[in-house]
């Protein structure tokens, strides 16, 4: 966006913010502390986005953005006053391991590593049908290598040089070590080794410059609270890190990945543990925990992609579909292959896309020979190699304007390579080898610490001077008492006390708090019509399963339509051979309307037997941003419809109703709460999320998404979904939803907030400065506008929490008495000693009752606390509302906010939908959709909560 040229008070306002912005970036960037430097580049990526981009939220227009707004989101993060005392104190046993470390500075080398291009030995065979000219054409810039051959190019000069094993290396760019044993100079190094894709060596030119001298005396001093200091000394942290993690990623029965070690194994999920060093109230400490991922398994690429689009035999791809040959496309792009052409050379590739045509249909123009000929009839002359599946499609490896096409038969998936999205067998197969009890996990870890890992006996940790407790750390928590719940019985406030133990409470015999009501309704069928087009006798017609959904209903206490059973009008049944999804919701709200004379409060859809996804896309595009009316799915199999229900559908019922209520803008629930004074004035509690694309198209957008709770009882939260750009983390207009969001909480209570309380989810720790910098000014700007006032008159407080569940710390119960059933510890205990932050205010809460494996906790930091809320207060809100969620009957691990923002950006990705252009279908074989079209939700829904 463009800076538009205005009167020259403005454009010299511009300019003084465009001054004051640079400042307060420059102030930022020396006040903190670089980040662990294989995260730098990243971080400083978002850190100093374009002036641009800058423009289009600093400046916008600049006179309303003032140094004040900035000031909020440029506070030190808030120190610890004091610790939480409401509870019974537990005894608990953390996943962490006491560090002592007598080293006093450590030596940061920075290492550059590239490969040297020798010339190609004669007689060596090119793969593709381009590679007779590839050496003709000037080389594209080298890639940076992959940690795994950076190690084994260091490994290989350690030998040559025969450097003192008193180094760590971090398999990118950085050499960490215990005494200057290199010059401090420029040195430069010529090393061959093998890259392990094949085994003739390779030549490899290594600079190593030293970088800095590194306090590790400083980092002890901040832990012990000796030294002011705002941030953690990251450079002292990662340099001890590395070395603690740097013998066993040299290991060749071993994969390793960014943080986590795991065993090579064949098969498909493998197992390990991730490692790091943490400073911590009690000190240094290794956090260290199982791991677990799923790996592709080594195979046949045409075996792959059989499995990939549910076919049985290569012949089959003679009739693949558009849909089919999109479905095979995402699931090959982006993995490496390695490709076999007889005897031992193999050569890897990373996929780029799949043709269109295989290699009998697939053809170009051979320049060596000037004649066109065909991927298959390529290889017959040059390799004399018969393709004998002609009807697969080929793989590209190269790029859409210069292809270099593969035979899928040549092909097969290289090992270690890890599966970014699994589906619904593979996700079950991965949680039963995952899933362990809390005294499996224990042993695991410990087993991995003393036996696998032997951090005792490392010499490179014994060169850092550092030492390993191998015993759990012990800590005290606490565990809070569960909330007293309200429902109704007999229109007459109804107390439910929750179980302590499980966090889970029944729901017999009361009735929601306030129940909503279906006036109007219809029903979308995308079943089989003579399956489940019975009467209501036949227990798997639909008829049926709406008998006893509506009694459900009656029992809740929702108001439903007297009718039985339900007219043949309002049920409309889809055919596919004629309509798509989208029309049959649109025929269904068309007959509820005509029926009740106005518009559906609730379309009811029956799901098909198979094939649901795509189908649930559609139906829930057309209820949430074309219809506007709020839309209920089923699962004939989980609803008993079409083959006769199993038992359980009365609990699958109630599961469902409390969801129908939520859509309703019923409330399901309400705390009996005690008094809190904060809580006197009107409040708002916001959430937000952001949802990232799965796999490897560079062009398919992020989602975010922000709710913001609209009545006092925590029940009803409207929500604001926003695209953006790819991988975008942070919320670039955070403040337009937040304001959108305010003027509803307004238009429902005829009242403005006046506390505003921030739950933001999916935030690292390394992005703790950006989302202080870029989202709380932009929270405040939107109270400022809504309030029209300057910044710094703003007197509505702000307190701002990240809430993070993707870490590593596991808590245990020290004695069986302090745990449950299953070994874990109870809903309600919360950690704020130990293993927290050394002086900020953070805390640790498991809200839930595990039902399967090791609970983890969330780990709430607070960014900006204008409330003032003490450890007690903010600690038992944030308990308490785990027990507000409208989708079932027990706490939930992570608060409502952030839960409902996830759900709502979770929805907002269905709403974007991807295409191919013309010319790239025809042409490109990325297959990365350009046409990316991002459906709004309609505004009747954004008060409600149809995303649950």
């Amino acid at each position: 966006m463009k800076a538009s040229m205005g009167s020259p008070d403005q454009v010299m306002a511009e300019a003084a913010a465009s001054t004051v912005v640079a400042a307060v970036e420059a102030t930022f960037m020396e006040a903190a502390v670089e980040e662990a430097a294989a995260e730098r580049a990243a971080t400083m990526k978002t850190a100093r986005s374009s002036q641009t981009e800058r423009l289009q939220w600093v400046l916008q227009p600049a006179l309303a953005r003032t140094f004040t707004s900035w000031a909020y989101g440029m506070q030190p993060r808030p120190k610890r006053t004091g610790f939480g005392r409401a509870g019974r104190n537990v005894e608990l046993v953390a996943n962490h391991f006491p560090v002592v470390c007598q080293l006093k500075q450590a030596f940061h080398y920075d290492v550059t590593i590239t490969s040297v291009r020798r010339k190609r030995p004669e007689g060596e065979m090119d793969t593709g049908p381009d590679g007779d000219k590839k050496d003709a054409e000037p080389r594209a810039p080298a890639k940076p290598l992959t940690p795994e051959l950076s190690r084994r190019v260091i490994e290989a000069l350690a030998d040559q040089e025969k450097w003192p094993r008193v180094w760590g290396y971090d398999g990118r760019k950085n050499i960490y070590a215990a005494t200057l044993f290199l010059p401090q100079h420029e040195s430069s190094f010529e090393v061959e080794t093998t890259d392990g894709d094949s085994p003739r060596e390779r030549l490899f030119k290594v600079t190593i410059k030293w970088a800095q001298t590194i306090s590790i005396l400083t980092l002890l001093q901040f832990i012990s609270g000796t030294v002011e200091e705002e941030e953690i000394p990251q450079d002292a942290v990662q340099a001890l890190d590395v070395a603690l993690k740097h013998s066993m990623s040299y290991r060749d029965d071993v994969k390793a990945f960014a943080r986590a070690i795991f065993w090579r194994d064949p098969t498909k999920v493998w197992l390990g543990y991730q490692q790091s060093l943490r400073p911590s109230q009690a000190g240094l400490t290794l956090n260290m925990d199982m791991a677990a991922t799923a790996f592709l398994e080594p195979q046949p690429v045409v075996d792959y992609l059989l499995r990939a689009v549910g076919m049985r035999t290569p012949q089959d791809f003679a009739r693949l579909t558009p849909q089919q040959h999109r479905t095979a496309s995402k699931a090959i792009t982006g993995i490496r292959i390695e490709v076999r052409l007889g005897g031992a050379f193999q050569r890897k590739y990373t996929v780029k896309g799949l043709m269109p045509k295989g290699p009998a249909d697939l053809t170009f123009l051979n320049e060596q020979d000037g004649k066109e000929m065909s991927v298959a009839d390529y290889y017959e002359e040059r390799y004399h190699i018969s393709i004998k599946q002609p009807q697969v499609p080929c793989i590209n490896v190269g790029t859409p304007t210069k292809p270099v096409w593969l035979p899928p038969e040549v092909c097969w998936i290289v090992e270690g390579q890890r599966r970014l999205k699994l589906d619904e067998k593979q996700t079950a197969e991965m949680i039963k080898t995952a899933v362990q009890k809390p005294t499996e996990r224990k042993e695991y870890i410990q087993k991995c610490l003393r036996d696998f890992a032997k951090l005792p006996e490392d010499p490179v940790v014994q060169a850092f001077k550092m030492s390993v407790d191998p015993n759990f750390l012990k800590v005290t928590g606490r565990h809070l008492p569960p909330p007293e719940l309200q429902y109704s019985r007999n229109r007459q406030p109804f107390k439910v006390v929750p179980q302590p133990d499980r966090g889970s409470w029944d729901m017999r015999d009361v009735k929601f708090y306030r129940p909503g009501e279906i006036k109007s309704f219809a029903i979308a069928a995308y079943c089989s019509q003579r399956s489940a087009g019975g009467p209501v006798e036949d227990p798997s017609s639909i008829q049926n399963f709406m008998w006893d959904l509506f009694k459900g209903c009656n029992r809740a206490g929702i108001a439903v339509p007297n009718m039985s059973p339900v007219p043949e009008s309002l049920i409309v049944w889809h055919n596919p051979s004629a309509t798509f999804p989208g029309d049959t919701m649109a025929a269904a709200h068309e007959a509820a309307s005509q029926h009740f004379r106005q518009e559906p409060d609730i379309i009811f859809v029956i799901l098909p037997e198979r094939g649901q996804t795509d189908f649930y896309k559609a139906i829930k595009r057309a209820s949430d941003s074309h219809l506007g009316v709020p839309s209920q799915c089923f699962v004939p199999k989980n609803a008993g419809i079409c083959t006769p229900p199993r038992r359980g559908r009365d609990q699958y019922i109630g599961n469902v109703v409390m969801k129908v209520n939520a859509k309703l803008s019923g409330v399901n629930v309400c705390l009996i709460s005690k008094h809190v004074k904060w809580m006197d004035e009107p409040f708002m509690v916001f959430g937000a999320d952001v949802t990232h694309p799965v796999g490897f198209n560079q062009n398919s957008p992020s989602v975010a998404a922000v709710v913001g709770s609209l009545d006092r009882q925590l029940s009803c939260f409207g929500s604001q979904i926003l695209p953006q750009g790819h991988r975008v983390e942070l919320l670039l207009d955070l403040k337009s939803a937040v304001k959108k969001l305010m003027v509803m909480f307004y238009k429902r209570n005829s009242v403005k907030p006046r506390r505003v309380i921030m739950y933001r989810d999916g935030v690292s720790e390394g992005q703790y400065p950006q989302v202080q910098r870029h989202e709380i000014p932009q929270i405040v700007e939107a109270i400022c506008e809504l309030n029209n006032c300057d910044a710094k008159d703003c007197d509505i407080p702000v307190t701002y929490i990240v809430a993070s569940k993707g870490h590593h710390t596991r808590l245990f119960p020290a004695t069986p008495r302090d745990g449950d059933k299953n070994g874990n510890v109870l809903p309600g205990t919360v950690v704020d000693k130990g293993v927290v932050h050394p002086t900020e205010y953070d805390f640790y809460l498991n809200s839930h009752a595990s039902i399967q494996g090791t609970s983890r906790p969330v780990h709430y930091h607070v960014m900006l606390d204008q409330n003032n809320l003490g450890p007690d207060e903010l600690q038992s809100f944030t308990y308490n509302m785990s027990y507000l969620f409208c989708r079932c009957t027990r706490s939930v691990s992570l608060v409502p906010p952030c839960y409902y923002a996830h759900l709502a950006a979770f929805r907002g990705r269905i709403l974007v939908s991807e295409s191919l252009s013309d010319t790239e279908s025809s042409v490109s074989s990325a297959a990365e959709p350009t046409n990316v079209e991002f459906a709004q939700t309609h505004v009747k829904l954004e008060n409600r909560m149809f995303y649950i």
